[in-house]
């Protein structure tokens, strides 16, 4: 059948007829055309024993699918002597015995036989006649035929059974259409016995949403409800208050951040921001926070002062560290430390290095018992001291210690000399503290990678010096300290989304592209950081990283779909098992307040 456009109307109905009519409309023995739209008319013909609530929700919340579910009330005398028939006969067919799987099928449809009539006569139930139609609509042949399989899928595994309405598509879309039309044919294909608590049970009208009755609010769910969330409420699933933010650039990501951020400073939390981009510097002097330009500026750390070790741990760690003295464990954050901005050095190289450093401390007057507490900033070593122990002892091993002079020099005399040939002038006495990068972005990868691992491990002191405060860590541009090479970056990362939880703490680590996370040489390192976090913020995806988050994350087709096509703002949210489509919103007065960057 074919509807061609009225070019001539007289009256106003018909033109809004003619706009809202398909251009043209075939049905086939499988399928529909509309006009360039196609669509496939399925009907449920089996059901399983026992359902649970919304049992339809599934099926109907599939991309391109309508459900259209039509209730017709029953006779209760002739149904209570139909099911005393059957009953009567399943008890026949059992005592004849036969196959084992017929018996089987005979016994469970007896027991279902038996239970529909007691919910009549003990209950009062009234029995419906329902017939469920789906509606499956794609742009083409190809998706049509693989959203019907996907539709199939989904219903056996349910315990149901579609069947494609063949011969009948323009009865089964009367069916399906909001007129209240059930044709015959499809009925009699369709319709089955179920109590009044199943087919209420049946209506997929479902709100996923979280509320946990405290926290911030990060917007509204798909159906305009409110996504409040307490990240630090722990039980359950939720182990800690960690989060992952993964979208392209423009995506949204910055924003849904700042809108965390100042909403936790409002709830009382300290904030801690490690900035590559310098998006928080208009934030930090809106709300009076510290800005620290740590590339060059003012805000200098010496990678060689040694950190105070908290002398409590639930598991005992910083007791053996302690044991062993700061100093030995200040070594190997700098063994991290020289590995990213010496890349290329020798297992000798390595060890004349760590040589170098022990007697450079000791001829500072520190050694592996010292108080790193009572040593004031000024009076620790820096790379100066080490680079002119290094260039003393060229004239004795010119292979080794003389390509270290070589080496060191840009830290103590060269180029990077203004990042760490000082004393720390860092302070952080604010409850927003952002340690800004930025500058480093014409630097080499060593020494971005090296400054930001130094940035991210002074971080991680302010946080260890009070472990009852909640402190937020945010890890901006995460896939900087991605390198193949130096794992260690990214391990250290990794360990401290594992610890900062025994701190109140929570670790928020943005990034861009979820494949740099999962390369072969980082994976052990990389995939700990994208699943250990409770809280998991997905925005658009390109199209790389939807493949890879799809298979780690095991994601349906319909979030899929949304991260594909998400709007600015718009994604998935994870709170540990369960997952809401998540519109960030921010209010009125707030915006002010979430400027700089990607605004």
């Amino acid at each position: 059948m074919a509807r061609s456009k009225n070019t001539t109307t007289t009256g106003g109905l018909t033109g809004l007829l003619d706009v809202l009519s398909p251009q043209a409309l075939d049905f086939g023995a499988r399928q529909i055309t509309f006009g360039e739209q196609m669509a496939r008319v399925l009907v449920i013909t089996d059901y399983p024993p026992r359902v649970g609530p919304a049992w339809l929700a599934r099926v109907a919340g599939l991309p391109g699918v309508v459900a259209s579910i039509h209730v017709t009330p029953t006779d209760p005398a002739n149904l209570v002597l139909s099911i005393n028939r059957a009953i009567g006969e399943y008890t026949g067919r059992l005592e004849l015995g036969g196959n084992a799987l017929v018996m089987q099928r005979t016994e469970q449809a007896l027991k279902d036989a038996q239970e529909l009539l007691r919910k009549i006569d003990q209950e009062q139930q009234q029995v419906f006649y329902v017939t469920v139609i789906l509606l499956v609509l794609a742009p083409d042949q190809e998706a049509l035929d693989r959203r019907t399989r996907q539709v199939e899928a989904a219903l056996a595994a349910a315990g149901m059974r579609g069947r494609v309405a063949v011969f009948r598509q323009e009865e089964g879309l009367k069916a399906a259409g909001p007129w209240a039309v059930l044709p015959p044919g499809i009925r009699d294909a369709g319709a089955r016995n179920m109590p009044a608590e199943t087919v209420a049970a049946s209506f997929p009208f479902t709100a996923s949403g979280i509320n946990d009755g405290s926290g911030v609010v990060l917007g509204r769910d798909r159906d305009g409800g409110l996504v409040l969330v307490d990240i630090w409420q722990r039980g359950g699933d939720r182990t800690n208050s960690n989060w992952t933010v993964l979208a392209k650039p423009g995506a949204g990501k910055s924003f849904a951040v700042k809108m965390l951020i100042l909403r936790e400073l409002a709830r009382g939390a300290r904030v801690i921001i490690i900035d590559p981009e310098r998006e928080y510097r208009e934030m930090a002097r809106l709300l009076d926070g510290a800005w620290i330009n740590c590339a060059g500026g003012k805000g200098r750390i010496n990678p060689l002062q040694v950190r105070p070790v908290p002398v409590e741990d639930e598991e005992g760690e910083e007791e053996k560290a302690t044991a062993r003295g700061p100093l030995a464990l200040h070594l190997q954050t700098l063994r991290t430390f020289f590995s990213l901005y010496l890349r290329d050095l020798s297992d000798l190289e390595r060890a004349a290095l760590e040589e170098a450093l022990v007697e450079v401390y000791r001829r500072a007057g520190i050694g592996w018992q010292t108080d790193p507490a009572v040593i004031p900033p000024e009076e620790w070593p820096t790379t100066k001291e080490l680079y002119a122990y290094v260039a003393a002892r060229a004239g004795e091993s010119p292979d080794i210690y003389g390509r270290l002079a070589v080496l060191l020099r840009r830290a103590a005399e060269g180029a990077d000399a203004s990042l760490w040939a000082g004393p720390t002038t860092a302070s952080a006495d604010s409850d927003l503290i952002i340690l800004d990068v930025h500058d480093l972005q014409n630097a080499d990868d060593a020494v971005r990678r090296a400054q930001y691992f130094n940035v991210l491990s002074f971080a991680w002191h302010q946080i260890e010096k009070d472990r009852q405060e909640r402190t937020l860590l945010v890890v901006d541009e995460a896939w900087l300290l991605v390198d193949p090479q130096t794992p260690q970056a990214l391990a250290f990362l990794r360990d401290t989304s594992k610890r900062i939880r025994k701190y109140m703490g929570g670790l928020v680590v943005i990034s861009q592209n979820v494949v740099d996370f999962l390369a072969p040489e980082v994976a052990r390192h990389g995939q700990a950081l994208l699943d250990n976090p409770t809280y998991k913020l997905l925005l658009a995806q390109g199209e790389k990283d939807l493949e890879a988050i799809t298979a780690l994350m095991n994601l349906s087709e319909a979030e899929h779909d949304l991260l594909a096509s998400a709007k600015r703002g718009e994604g998935l949210l994870v709170a540990g098992t369960q997952r809401v489509q998540v519109r960030i919103e921010a209010a009125p007065y707030e915006m002010p307040y979430l400027v700089g960057g990607g605004q």
